[in-house]
């Protein structure tokens, strides 16, 4: 059959949004830094929901003609990176998953099975591992629908057309918070202490090479973007700007074009 007519319904890009072009600049300037974000398990039952925050740098997977709903959610300014970077950094899509589902089940059985076995917070080395282990699989566990807390309101949203992808570093250094309960997420001074810190330790670095796409707002923006970067003689040399300068696109494009 002839691929004439195929549709990806996936992306070699791999696209992360934010709401200002200062965001952007600073995420060219400084590369990624982990943010704490509120997930809510909305996948499993009973008391066994939590809501707790995970430091993440998020991506979604959806192709340039599928964005504009997307956009419209998580800011209009965004930078796409090659897929072959996300590979070689260890992205990983997410689980997603719904209450009564095989794999919302099975994570329940898994918490019984601790519970039936061990403390709740036993030192145990085995108790201490499965922790870790199963804390790991919740962080990159969303579920299939549920409630977004963005801007200090909470959304209705399918998450599962966002195709997420995820970085969340690995953690070792004991003064950093490998997750934060909903009320320190709550209270904005300490979370912006926390983000502050784990910034400081754990970065998500890229070099130009690996950006497909720099989005801006509109065409208007665009002699203003390059003149910012000029100004950062020794982070962008003109070779470096020329290159970023050829990967520029706009929500405006994208909602007309696309």
């Amino acid at each position: 059959m002839s691929n004439k007519f195929y549709e990806n319904l996936s992306s070699n890009t791999l696209f992360h949004f934010t709401n200002s072009r200062d965001n952007l600049i600073g995420i060219l300037e400084n590369t990624f830094e982990p943010r704490y974000c509120l997930e809510y398990t909305e996948y499993l039952t009973g008391e066994m929901k939590i809501e707790m925050a995970y430091p993440m740098v998020c991506f979604c997977d959806i192709p340039l003609s599928k964005l504009k709903r997307h956009i419209g959610t998580y800011g209009n300014y965004g930078i796409g990176l090659n897929k072959e970077w996300g590979f070689k950094k260890n992205l990983s899509p997410v689980i997603y998953t719904r209450q009564k589902a095989r794999t919302a089940t099975n994570y329940e059985k898994l918490i019984k099975w601790y519970l039936q076995n061990f403390k709740e917070d036993s030192t145990e080395p085995k108790a201490k591992n499965f922790r870790k282990l199963f804390s790991d699989f919740l962080m990159f566990t969303k579920p299939y629908s549920g409630k977004m807390y963005k801007n200090g309101k909470n959304k209705f949203t399918r998450f599962y057309d966002e195709r997420e992808w995820r970085w969340i570093p690995t953690i070792k250094n004991k003064n950093v918070w490998t997750h934060l309960n909903k009320q320190q997420f709550l209270d904005e001074e300490f979370k912006t202490d926390a983000n502050l810190l784990i910034s400081q330790f754990h970065k998500l670095h890229f070099n130009p090479k690996d950006i497909n796409y720099l989005i801006l707002n509109n065409e208007n923006e665009i002699d203003q973007f390059i003149y910012s970067l000029e100004r950062n003689k020794s982070k962008f040399d003109q070779p470096t700007i020329k290159t970023l300068t050829s990967r520029i696109i706009t929500h405006e494009q994208i909602m007309s074009d696309f």
